[in-house]
């Protein structure tokens, strides 16, 4: 068994592409026809889109937990292009686990994503932060980071067949006129804008395949922390140890080194604040084995 000593300097970057006017557009028929004369930012009901009009300072930040079948029940109004804020519904807000089966950009640069259940389909946008007014948002620092993690985890184009693991998407409830939305859920419903998304994540270890072994040592930990993986897979090449905060926001991502079936590497966490922590290994897009650890 090989120990090996990574020297990771835990450091979190966000960064921003603006490129994204140049990425390839692919739509229906009846979303181009409606968006033809827009290339960045919106037109109908965009302030209500970006939280830039007068009613924004109404919205209950606190989110709701639910579920998109409990959010393509809600019983709402027919959705005007010149409608303010509609009080009830797009004053809250909601936090909700799911799968993006759908990413691409819209004419007015917003990503558009299809979310699922399985069963039930909404759409959950995110604003262009250069766009106009949405740069000027209170929230576009939340724009770049929710467009940075669809980047990262799935592509800055157009994806069609998404396979990632499940997320939890938080924003801000929206009633969009219908115009032909690809996954547009029965009543009109959208999360939009997305203000937070990140991988859903549990806080008992959970083993995905059932023939992987992990053990975490010492933990609670102080300065370096011992990962020790066996497992009946044919080799643990490409795998990579992803750590989490409790809020689910991803801190650091550790590249393992390659091996058959058994890894022993220890990793500082020195820089960590006390607290607890969620990793999770995954070899390519599939995750492994997740658990939790904490940081003295």
């Amino acid at each position: 068994m090989k120990k090996i000593i990574l020297s990771t300097v835990f450091a979190f970057t966000v960064s921003v592409s603006f490129s994204q006017q140049n990425f390839s557009k692919i739509y229906n028929e009846k979303e181009e026809e409606s968006y033809k004369s827009t290339t960045c930012g919106g037109v109908e009901r965009w302030s209500q889109k970006v939280l830039t009009d007068a009613l924004a300072n109404t919205i209950n930040f606190t989110a709701s937990v639910t579920t998109i079948a409990n959010l393509v029940s809600i019983v709402t109004p027919s959705p005007s292009a010149t409608m303010t804020r509609y009080p009830g519904i797009e004053d809250k807000t909601y936090s909700v686990t799911c799968n993006i089966t759908i990413k691409k950009t819209e004419t007015d640069n917003d990503y558009h994503l299809v979310l699922s259940d399985g069963v039930h389909t909404l759409i959950g946008e995110i604003p262009d932060p250069v766009c106009s007014s949405a740069a000027s948002s209170s929230h576009v620092n939340q724009y770049i980071a929710a467009r940075n993690f669809i980047d990262a985890h799935i592509a800055s184009g157009n994806v069609f067949n998404v396979n990632i693991p499940s997320v939890v998407v938080y924003g801000v409830a929206f009633i969009d006129p219908p115009h032909g939305q690809t996954g547009a859920a029965p009543n009109n419903l959208e999360i939009h804008p997305i203000l937070d998304i990140h991988f859903a994540l549990t806080t008992d270890i959970k083993t995905f395949p059932e023939n992987i072994v992990v053990n975490v040592f010492p933990n609670p930990v102080a300065n370096k922390l011992n990962v020790q993986i066996n497992s009946k897979l044919e080799n643990l090449n490409d795998c990579e140890l992803n750590i989490y905060n409790a809020q689910g926001s991803l801190i650091n991502t550790v590249k393992l080194p390659k091996s058959t079936n058994a890894l022993d590497v220890s990793i500082p966490v020195e820089t960590l604040s006390s607290g607890l922590y969620i990793y999770r290994i995954t070899k390519g897009q599939f995750p492994l084995f997740e658990g939790k650890f904490i940081k003295n």
